[in-house]
């Protein structure tokens, strides 16, 4: 899988639901045994690449990331301006 296909399945799972886990993302994409789809950080998280991430969040330009519960959701009226909340 590329980061474009990984990416544009995180799309069809947040389009789908309307809005998608950062770790259930990570951890399907890291079953596919590509570090550049998923990977663990320094501090032993797994992520989402940065190549898919920069993708997604292209895809994705008014979705926001809620760092409380870390997924991405459809914006809210009530959201502050910019991606993360």
């Amino acid at each position: 899988m590329t980061e474009e296909e990984a990416a544009r399945w995180m799309l069809r799972e947040y389009d789908e639901f309307g809005f998608i886990y950062q770790e259930a993302a990570a951890g399907h994409l890291f079953q596919l045994n590509d570090e550049k789809l998923a990977y663990f950080d320094r501090s032993s998280n797994l992520c989402v690449g940065k190549g898919v991430l920069a993708i997604f969040n292209r895809l994705t330009p008014t979705a926001v990331y809620e760092r409380s519960g870390k997924f991405w959701r459809r914006r809210l009226e009530t959201d502050q301006p910019g991606r993360q909340q």
